[in-house]
């Protein structure tokens, strides 16, 4: 995909601080939209791609684009950010106690230098995402956006997902989120959280492989789980084609119908940036 630029001419950048700012980090790209609260309507959607292999290289790319981005230094109402760390471990609320991220990190990953473990409520699956992200970044994240809330990347994805099976008790859900070289997949059964991970991949049979290893693990019957595709694949990609060939009920994932989208949105299919566009009040 190349870089987009998606700008509505309503866009108004003497009236931003009426606006909300969602940004969204990963080794994959850099991308951000902008919501005009009163109007409830996305107007800006940009996204840059990132071709990274390590985190450590995100701080000098995030700051050069932030700096070189006049809407990025504009005043705003709110602002919301998410960030795609492959090293976090889910822990339920119950067991999770103040100043315990550390070692509920440790019991999986080690501890890296020039990086900090933060963490991530989700409210609707009563967990917590503990996860570690480059301290550089962060701090210049919080540098130059005080208010802003920092988040890691399921938050949206699992948040959005619990909140509308709310009343399908007895659905059974898988969703995908895709990256370039990785995907994160969750499990719903009704309202609860069954499982959550993220998978490297190199090809389409690494996708198949891993999807459908899930379905029989979970014992999830193939005719009648809902699999839900979100971000960078193509409906004319082969393993799309695949996944319905095994999975009866594949689809992909709408923009959540809370808000108006810019016509400017129109050039790309909708479920590329959904967990971006659903960060906004997605609690």
């Amino acid at each position: 995909m190349h870089d987009i630029c998606f700008i509505d001419k309503s866009f108004d950048p003497e009236q931003t601080n009426l606006y909300h700012l969602s940004i969204q980090i990963s080794l994959d790209g850099f991308s951000y939209a902008i919501l005009d609260i009163p109007r409830g309507k996305y107007t800006v959607l940009k996204s840059a791609n990132l071709f990274l292999k390590r985190p450590r290289l995100l701080f000098m790319k995030v700051r050069e684009l932030m700096n070189e981005d006049e809407h990025l230094n504009l005043k705003y109402k709110s602002i919301e950010i998410v960030y795609s760390s492959e090293n976090f471990t889910l822990v339920p609320h119950a067991f999770y106690q103040q100043g315990s991220a550390d070692k509920f990190f440790g019991f999986n990953h080690s501890a890296e230098r020039g990086f900090v473990v933060d963490k991530t409520l989700l409210t609707k699956a009563e967990a917590w995402c503990i996860f570690n992200i480059p301290e550089n970044l962060k701090e210049f994240l919080a540098l130059k956006y005080p208010k802003a809330t920092i988040r890691h990347n399921l938050y949206p994805l699992v948040e959005r997902a619990l909140k509308e099976n709310k009343n399908f008790p007895e659905r059974k859900q898988v969703h995908i989120n895709f990256f370039r070289s990785c995907f994160e997949l969750i499990v719903l059964s009704g309202t609860k959280l069954q499982l959550c991970n993220q998978f490297n991949y190199s090809g389409e049979n690494d996708i198949s492989y891993f999807v459908l290893y899930v379905f029989d693990q979970l014992k999830l019957p193939p005719d009648t789980t809902e699999l839900v595709i979100h971000g960078l694949m193509q409906q004319t990609d082969p393993i799309y084609q695949t996944l319905r060939k095994y999975i009866r009920k594949t689809s992909f994932a709408r923009p959540t119908s809370l808000f108006n989208y810019s016509y400017t949105f129109n050039q790309l299919p909708d479920h590329y940036f959904t967990s971006l566009l659903d960060l906004y009040k997605c609690e």
